[in-house]
């Protein structure tokens, strides 16, 4: 997962660095496609197997980034969606001093480092997303399928651990999170539902 989340990181900023430089000067699908072909040196690089069908462009007003049937695997974990989209937002990145954009994927599935346990499926996951140089911040997560989140969290790409966290999981396997409750502030309600809450600093 650390090598998840410190790729995810390098290329977000990369993409979206690469993205507003070019946007007006270069054929776009031609940029992105030079753009995925060093990503997935770099993630090799790293043991992180990285794959897509189709990358391109749907739209310029907004811009809206597109991959289909994209596969990231590393040694212990593996993810894969039908359809993941990327949409800048210029503005808020300035505003912020920080790479901003919206991410949506449809059909996701998260392979787990568990033994005799099915991926988790969701139908649908969207979260706003900005990255500092040691920091992604997912805000508004909603995500429809086995597991159902609200919330925000802050993922440190370089301990690949929750710096902050407040949201709160349902749905069919949420009994997954009894792995992961000696390991995260996790508390459990009468109706099974999860919040995870972790302010920065905090160690569990």
């Amino acid at each position: 997962m650390k090598r998840f989340a410190s790729v995810f990181g390098v290329l977000f900023c990369a993409f979206f660095s690469f993205v507003a430089a070019l946007y007006l000067f270069f054929p776009m699908d031609a940029a992105l496609d030079l753009l995925w072909r060093k990503g997935t040196l770099a993630a090799a690089e790293k043991g992180v197997t990285m794959e897509t069908a189709f990358l391109g462009v749907e739209g310029y007003f907004p811009l809206r980034i597109v991959f289909r049937n994209v596969r990231v695997a590393a040694p212990v974990a593996s993810a894969e969606a039908g359809m993941l989209s990327v949409r800048p937002l210029f503005v808020e990145s300035i505003a912020s001093m920080s790479p901003t954009a919206e991410i949506r994927l449809e059909n996701f599935s998260l392979g787990l480092p568990l033994p005799g346990q099915p991926p988790v499926v969701f139908s649908t996951f969207f979260s706003k997303s900005s990255v500092r140089p040691s920091t992604i911040k997912f805000s508004g997560i909603r995500t429809a399928g086995d597991l159902v989140i609200q919330g925000d969290v802050v993922v440190n790409t370089v301990t690949a651990k929750l710096d902050e966290a407040d949201i709160l999981i349902s749905g069919e396997r949420a009994s997954l999170l009894e792995y992961a409750k000696t390991m995260l502030p996790l508390q459990k309600d009468a109706s099974g539902a999860w919040t995870l809450k972790r302010k920065g600093g905090e160690s569990k």
